[in-house]
């Protein structure tokens, strides 16, 4: 078993992509500035008799003058997205990994290959303090709660097969928390959503063969929200997606 302990201070710049304006919903603030702030990593890694392994931790970051999105109201009555320093934001968490071989705990064959994984992280996150108003307390945008992947990795020798099941819950894409969109589209909540990916190969000589499945229960969902090319509002995730190659090795 190993521990690890890690502090780190941040510094971030602001980049071109922070001013830079692809969508007449949004705005920049004209002061705009460096982000700064410090990282706390503690965590714990190590194995259990050649069956278990596991990698744990926990961590802060500290962030001052987070750049990030709040609504402005223009003198002419229109309602925009502004980037800018939003305030001093904290997120916290922990991260785990654990994988079972269960071909030695069950098996004992060298003919098969069974493991069990489970990855699960929860973070929080909070504007801890903020000029603008109803941003103090809530919680930073595109930060979900909670992620969790769990699945099995089955085999019997040439042939080997993956199975996937993916969580991940629910976010804000803005400093307000807003839950609703509004006629940009460029902001408001994006949904939990759960996908199961399922894969299968086969070798043989210098064959390889492989075929599977993505979000194989068909979920509808997406993962941001546009705010350029094509146009702003909801940029959908593939739906369900069947896949095959073939590769030779010479």
């Amino acid at each position: 078993m190993r521990f690890t302990e890690i502090f780190l201070q941040n510094y971030r710049s602001v980049t071109f992509s922070d001013i830079s304006i692809n969508n007449p919903a949004f705005i920049i603030s004209p002061d705009i500035d460096d982000e700064s702030g410090f990282t706390v990593d503690a965590g714990v890694r190590g194995k259990w008799s050649n069956n278990i392994s596991y990698d744990v931790s926990a961590f802060s970051l500290f962030y001052n003058d987070r750049i990030g999105f709040v609504q402005r109201v223009l003198a002419d009555g229109n309602i925009k997205s502004e980037r800018g320093n939003v305030g001093d934001a904290m997120m916290y968490g922990i991260e785990s990994l654990v994988e079972f071989n269960l071909e030695n705990l069950l098996l004992k064959n060298e003919d098969y290959i069974l493991n069990y994984y489970v990855n699960f992280s929860y973070v929080d996150s909070e504007y801890t303090k903020s000029e603008e108003v109803g941003v103090e307390g809530n919680k930073v945008e595109f930060i979900p709660n909670y992620n969790f992947k769990t699945g099995v990795r089955l085999g019997y020798k040439d042939f080997l097969s993956n199975i996937q099941y993916t969580y991940l819950s629910s976010q804000f894409t803005d400093a307000s928390n807003a839950t609703e969109g509004n006629l940009s589209g460029v902001i408001g909540e994006i949904p939990a959503y759960d996908v199961l990916d399922v894969s299968l190969s086969y070798k043989y000589k210098q064959f390889k063969l492989e075929a599977g499945v993505n979000n194989l229960l068909d979920n509808a969902y997406f993962t941001r929200r546009a705010t350029g090319y094509p146009g702003p509002g909801i940029i959908p995730s593939a739906n369900r997606n069947v896949y095959t190659t073939l590769e030779v090795k010479f």
